[in-house]
């Protein structure tokens, strides 16, 4: 598995993995008509805008083939200063549990580190129990509950933060 930096006909296969992850991952979380209402198109559309703005990016994870199975973005997090906010993290379904999500957070970390910031956080929905387990195992702590409104729909979410990139990087 290689981790790269995004480029524009990456598009397609992380606008699949992040519609079908979100459907599966919030089911019962949000509302069904809010995920029904996701779609590929939505999602390339998303993203294609995502990394053209300044300061925001992505990396992807590839296998072997070269078909990308997972991707983790960033841009700054505006609440704190020096603070990198990992926007997303998915993992395509057939190959989560092997680590990649772990490679990707730790690449995002890095590149906080590298780019002159001191802390890294990340946002999740209430009741994401598997995503908060995956992130306080990795040392995030919580920092502050919010509702977060997607396209909308309002949620209950949290933002987790590292307080420190150096496990990122010295490990």
């Amino acid at each position: 598995m290689i981790i790269r930096p995004i480029i524009d006909n990456n598009i397609e296969a992380i606008a699949k993995i992040y519609t079908d992850n979100w459907k599966t991952t919030y089911q019962g979380i949000l509302p069904d008509s809010f995920l029904k209402g996701i779609t590929y198109e939505h999602s390339k559309e998303k993203w294609l805008s995502y990394i053209h703005k300044d300061k925001q990016g992505a990396f992807v994870a590839v296998d072997e083939n070269d078909m990308i199975i997972g991707f983790a973005a960033y841009k700054p997090y505006e609440d704190l200063k020096k603070c990198l906010l990992l926007d997303s993290l998915h993992i395509l379904q057939s190959v989560q549990g092997g680590g990649i999500g772990k490679k990707l957070i730790f690449t995002i970390g890095k590149y906080a580190y590298n780019n002159g910031y001191e802390k890294m956080s990340i946002c999740i929905v209430k009741g994401n129990d598997r995503a908060e387990e995956i992130y306080t195992h990795l040392s995030a702590k919580p920092y502050k509950d919010f509702i977060d409104d997607f396209e909308g729909t309002p949620s209950n979410s949290s933002v987790l933060l590292w307080d420190h990139l150096n496990i990122f990087v010295f490990k």
